[in-house]
């Protein structure tokens, strides 16, 4: 199995059939098709089966189609950077960004690195803190930024910001006279709206019974999105809250106390793995500004 064999395969699923592959490729089918069936005979699958007009994906194909895809993007990047390194740019970071720390201040934080360093250039991919780590287990990011809490054995972490998580809902949800902080323990009977990776941990910190939550899901904008439809009340980080204006009605958010939840945003790599000289640069000196902390 070689690069060109995975780009041919690739090429071959874009086009939907061999042949439409082999004009695009401007390569004649017969040798083509060879090199297909040499694929899949070195790998023990089938990949597609031939049909009179189109080719169909098996199971055993989807999988490959998608490692191939990878690879062949991952051996584009490094070419660009062995190409830049040539003519004296810095290079491109394949950075992971969770949505709740897509913020103004973050961004503007990466633009300013990058105004230093005018030759770099990012590469960014998006999806939960689980998802970036599987990528960069991997090898298809070089650093992500994530939040804790996360499994942190096989990773360098720095730690680069530590913050309340908040309560967000209708104010109706809340006692009137509870002021900018809502005891733990207060929200178990609220109809709570949190992402899976806290799941676990409000679970240990709930005393009994455990709460009954409205909704589980994978992501923080989620969790307020759902909290703006006015149906819970959404357990995210404060950073988020900040300029959200997507509900109908006055949104109220109430820091968790006694005892404080909080959460920190990390910037990850994998350890021993090896990484370009920009990027073992914004690892080691990367900030994120202090936020604002707003509750009410």
């Amino acid at each position: 199995m070689n690069l060109k064999q995975m780009e041919y395969f690739t090429a071959i699923v874009g086009e939907g059939s061999i042949s439409g592959a082999a004009r695009s490729l401007h390569i004649s089918q017969p040798p083509l098709s060879a090199q297909m069936r040499q694929l899949e005979e070195e790998l023990g699958v089938t990949l597609f089966d031939r049909g009179s007009r189109a080719i169909r994906l098996t199971e055993a194909g989807r999988l490959f189609y998608n490692r191939a895809v990878s690879i062949l993007e991952m051996t584009k990047a490094a070419r660009k950077e062995l190409k830049q390194l040539e003519d004296g740019l810095l290079g491109t970071l394949r950075l992971g960004m969770i949505s709740s720390v897509e913020t103004q201040g973050i961004i503007t934080s990466i633009a300013s690195f990058r105004r230093r360093y005018p030759g770099m250039s990012f590469r960014i991919s998006e999806g939960n803190t689980y998802q970036l780590l599987d990528k960069l287990t991997t090898g298809q990011i070089d650093a992500a930024l994530v939040r804790t809490p996360f499994p942190e054995e096989s990773f360098d972490c720095r730690y680069l910001t530590e913050e309340p998580m908040l309560a967000v809902g209708r104010a109706d949800f809340f006692p009137a006279d509870c002021g900018p902080k809502l005891p733990l323990k207060d929200l178990a009977a609220l109809p709570l709206i949190i992402y899976r990776r806290w799941e676990s941990v409000l679970g240990r910190m709930f005393p009994h019974p455990q709460p009954e939550y409205l909704c589980v899901n994978d992501d923080a904008r989620t969790s307020l999105m759902w909290a703006a439809s006015g149906v819970g009340v959404a357990v995210v980080p404060a950073s988020i809250v900040n300029g959200w204006q997507s509900a109908p009605f006055p949104m109220t958010a109430k820091i968790i106390s006694s005892p404080p939840l909080t959460s920190t945003i990390a910037l990850v790599k994998l350890k021993n793995a090896g990484l370009s000289a920009v990027g073992q640069h914004f690892f080691q000196s990367f900030q994120v500004p202090e936020h604002g902390e707003s509750a009410g």
